[in-house]
């Protein structure tokens, strides 16, 4: 009986022993499925593994020292500062053979539809004869409709244009046929009503009108005429494209032209 007894104070001897943290014997297999077993340190911090806390505890220099969080963060921190990047010499470059350097490959530019491509391809018809003109910059006679019959005409240089037969021009005169006021459809401003003026308002705005002088024709037409640096001639409004005739008035109606062209809408 005294040595069943004995045998038992040196088992639970070594048990607690193996159950304490700190001593050499101690055993963690039993230590996590005993319910004897005693946490030295109640505010321990847990970390993930026992690698986390191996690096934690080098970066603050070793087991003796205490375990700061915040003086942790610091050292991190400054030692992310002091990482530079190699400089370009110092990095290992690899070498290629002839036979194995980057092959260079030229795309062929995309071939862009635009109004310049198209005009170039024009070669016959009345476009060619246009085309012709803008290229030599010889002065056209445009003559443009209003709702019912022709309005005017329209001379100047072609600065390009396109298939719609829009055309932009410049060094423009401008000529047209209104009738007076006396005569015409749309009422004019009545006797003993004086006109508004805006051309203060206007000058204000900085808008320039182009001065616009009128002439009598007849007993009920006027012939208006004004001179502009640009203008764009919609295709809707062009009825007839011809060459400018060797006249010194712009109002007289031009003599028949074979390099004259009509434009059907």
């Amino acid at each position: 009986m005294m040595s069943s007894g004995s045998e038992n104070e040196h088992s639970g001897t070594d048990s607690s022993s193996e159950l304490d943290a700190c001593g050499p014997r101690f055993n963690p297999l039993r230590a996590l499925y005993s319910e004897r077993t005693k946490i030295p340190t109640t505010h321990a911090r847990l970390h993930d593994n026992v690698q986390t806390l191996e690096a934690k505890q080098t970066t603050l220099g070793g087991f003796e020292e205490p375990f700061d969080e915040d003086r942790l963060k610091q050292i991190r921190s400054a030692n992310a500062t002091k990482k530079k990047l190699p400089a370009a010499h110092e990095i290992p470059q690899r070498r290629f053979l002839p036979s194995q350097g980057l092959i260079k490959v030229e795309r062929p530019l995309r071939y862009q539809k635009n109004l310049l491509n198209r005009l170039d391809k024009i070669a016959v018809g009345p476009l060619a004869a246009v085309k012709r003109w803008m290229d030599t910059r010889t002065r056209v006679r445009i003559y443009v409709r209003k709702q019912r019959g022709i309005r005017g005409h329209v001379s100047g240089v072609i600065e390009m244009f396109d298939r719609h037969w829009n055309l932009a021009i410049s060094d423009v005169h401008e000529s047209w046929r209104r009738r007076k006021y006396r005569y015409s459809e749309i009422p004019g401003p009545q006797l003993g009503t004086p006109a508004e003026d805006c051309s203060e308002r206007l000058r204000q705005l900085g808008i320039t009108l182009p001065t616009v002088k009128t002439r009598s024709a007849d007993k009920k037409y006027v012939i208006c005429t004004r001179t502009v640096h640009k203008m764009l001639v919609l295709g809707e409004q062009v009825v007839l494209v011809t060459a400018e005739p060797k006249t010194t008035d712009p109002t007289v109606e031009p003599a028949p032209c074979p390099a004259m062209f009509l434009v059907n809408k």
